[in-house]
């Protein structure tokens, strides 16, 4: 009988330990670490999250969110939506709560008004 407890007690601890661990981030990143281990970072950059490209004339990203919002990138990371009539080049591949992930993140990024 003590060692029935001994194993369940165990079990238990460690379902209650991959929960916690995946109760922070179910998706394994922030929209930070998404954009670039897809590889975002390719043809775009991020000043103001210290993400360089290594492409010259590279589209910095870092005032997105003044003029989109997270659903509309959303659609337009993924070639559903256009801006100025054309589509983004590559569409992003990942999970859709990454893709989601991602466009909440560039639409944080706003410019930062002074008083």
């Amino acid at each position: 009988m003590k060692n029935l407890f001994v194993y369940l007690a165990f079990v238990f601890a460690v379902v209650f330990l991959f929960g916690f661990a995946y109760s922070f981030n179910p998706e394994g990143g922030d929209g930070k670490s998404i954009f670039v281990e897809k590889k975002c970072n390719t043809c775009h950059s991020v000043e103001v999250a210290d993400i360089e490209s290594k492409k010259k004339d590279a589209l910095d990203l870092s005032k997105t969110g003044d003029k989109y919002d997270a659903e509309f990138l959303a659609k337009f990371i993924t070639k559903k939506e256009k801006i100025d009539d054309k589509e983004h080049k590559i569409a992003m591949k990942g999970s859709e709560e990454e893709v989601k992930t991602v466009a909440e993140w560039l639409a944080s990024l706003k410019s930062v008004e002074t008083k």
